[in-house]
C-alpha cells in the first residue's frame, strides 16, 4: 500500500485512519491507492487494511489508475458530490446549488460547496479536499460563460465531472450552459413585435463569450427580418457604461426607439441616462436587459424586462447528468438551457408592479 502511494508506512496509516497532519493531496493519493488495490478496512485492524477484495475491476492487472479508481468507486459510493465555484459572491453558485440539491436529494446524495475564487491552484487543492472526503463526482461552476480548460486528469483521477455556465473546451466533456444565442434572437424578435424599428445593442466587453453569443443571436433575428441595428457598442458590464452609451445613442440617432442591453447593470444605467435627457421608458425608448438580477430589475420603476439565465435549472440538469456519469453512463458535449424572458415595465408600461415591500409600507403608514 505505502509503496503504491510512494509514501512511508506511517503516512499511509495516518491517511487511511484520518489521523495526523497530512495534506489533503497526500491523504487523497493514499486513499486512491487503497481503492485501486481493492483494500478495505477491518474493525480488527485500525492501523491497516485487510486483504484485497475480489469484487470489482479495481484490482485487475493492466487497468489504468484512473480506470481502477473509477471501478472501485462503483462499489464504494459516499453519496457526496463536490461543487467548486469561481463565483465569489454567490450570484451564480447559490441558485445552481439549490437546483443541484433538488436532484441530488432525490437520489440520496448531498453537495459540498467550495469556492476557488477563480484560482487554478486553489481549485486543485479543493478537489483534493473533496476527494479525500470521498465525493462521487464534481460539478464545476463558472461565472463568465467563457470556455475554460478542462481539469487535468491527474487532478480528477477518474472522478466524473460536469461543467456549468463556463463550458469545457474539451468536446468530450459534459457542459451545461444557458442559451445566450437564443436569448439574443428572442430579444430582437420581441422588440420588432412591439413595432420598434430603430434598435441599438449595448454590450459588455467584446472578449466575453456571453456578449459574443447574445450579439450573434441578435444579428440572427435582424438578418431574418431584413433589419440592421442602428449600432452595436461594446465596453464594460456597468451602469456607468449603460448610462453613457444611452446618451451617445440618442445624440447620434434621434429616432432610437429600443435598446437591447446585454446585462441588467447596463440596462439600468441606460434607463437612467434616457430619463435624465427627457426620454420616457418605454414610451419613447424600450429597454431590455439580461440576467434577471433583482437588485437591478425590480427595485425601481420602471422595472426591467430581462432574461433569466435559468441557473437553478442548469443546476438540476448538471446534477442529473453527473448522477448518470457516476452510474457509468456519461454525457458528452455542450447542453444549452433556455433563458426565459421576463416582461416588465421597461418594454410594456401596463406591466407596472409594486416594488419590494412598498405595499406593506403603504399599509402601515395608512393604518
Amino acid at each position: 500500500m505505502a509503496e503504491a502511494a510512494s509514501v512511508s508506512v506511517a503516512t499511509a496509516s495516518k491517511a487511511l485512519n484520518g489521523t495526523g497532519r497530512l495534506s489533503a493531496k497526500t491523504r487523497r493519493i493514499v486513499q486512491t491507492a487503497a481503492k485501486e488495490l481493492g483494500y478495505r478496512k477491518t474493525a480488527a485492524d485500525s492501523d491497516g487494511y485487510a486483504n484485497p477484495t475480489a469484487a470489482g475491476a479495481a484490482a485487475r492487472p493492466g487497468a489504468s489508475g484512473a480506470n481502477r479508481a473509477a471501478a472501485a468507486r462503483q462499489t464504494q459510493r459516499s453519496g457526496l458530490v463536490g461543487l467548486i465555484t469561481s463565483d465569489y459572491n454567490g450570484r451564480f453558485s447559490l441558485p445552481l446549488l439549490m437546483g443541484a440539491e433538488n436532484t441530488l436529494g432525490a437520489s440520496n446524495h448531498a453537495a459540498l460547496l467550495m469556492s476557488s475564487h477563480g484560482r487554478a491552484a486553489l481549485e486543485r487543492s479543493h478537489i483534493d479536499q473533496l476527494a479525500a472526503h470521498g465525493v462521487d463526482g464534481l460539478i464545476v461552476v463558472g461565472d463568465t460563460s467563457n470556455p475554460r480548460p478542462p481539469l487535468n486528469p491527474n487532478t480528477t483521477m477518474g472522478l466524473p465531472v460536469v461543467y456549468t455556465y463556463d463550458p469545457s473546451t474539451d468536446p468530450d466533456d459534459c457542459s451545461v450552459v444557458c442559451d445566450n444565442i437564443g436569448a439574443g434572437a428572442q430579444a430582437i424578435e420581441y422588440l420588432l413585435s412591439l413595432r420598434r424599428r430603430y434598435i441599438a445593442v449595448i454590450a459588455g466587453p467584446e472578449d466575453f463569450q456571453a456578449a459574443h453569443d447574445r450579439v450573434k443571436g441578435a444579428w440572427r433575428t435582424f438578418t431574418l427580418y431584413d433589419f440592421r441595428p442602428v449600432a452595436v457598442l461594446y465596453d464594460s458590464w456597468s451602469e456607468e457604461w449603460g448610462e453613457r452609451a444611452a446618451r451617445v445613442l440618442v445624440d447620434r440617432y434621434p429616432h432610437l426607439d429600443a435598446i437591447y442591453a446585454l446585462s441588467d447593470e447596463i440596462a439600468r444605467g441606460a434607463v437612467r441616462g434616457l430619463l435624465a435627457i427627457g426620454k420616457r421608458v418605454p414610451q419613447d425608448v424600450a429597454v431590455i436587459g439580461h440576467d434577471n438580477w433583482f437588485v437591478f430589475c425590480s427595485n425601481a420603476h420602471p422595472t426591467l424586462t430581462t432574461f433569466d439565465n435559468n441557473i437553478t435549472l442548469i443546476g438540476k440538469t448538471a446534477a442529473k447528468y453527473l448522477l448518470d456519469a457516476i452510474r457509468g453512463h456519461p454525457h458528452h458535449g455542450v447542453i444549452t438551457v433556455e433563458c426565459p424572458m421576463i416582461v416588465r415595465e421597461s418594454t410594456e408600461p401596463e406591466r407596472r408592479t409594486a416594488l419590494n415591500s412598498s405595499d406593506r409600507i403603504f399599509r402601515r403608514n395608512n393604518a
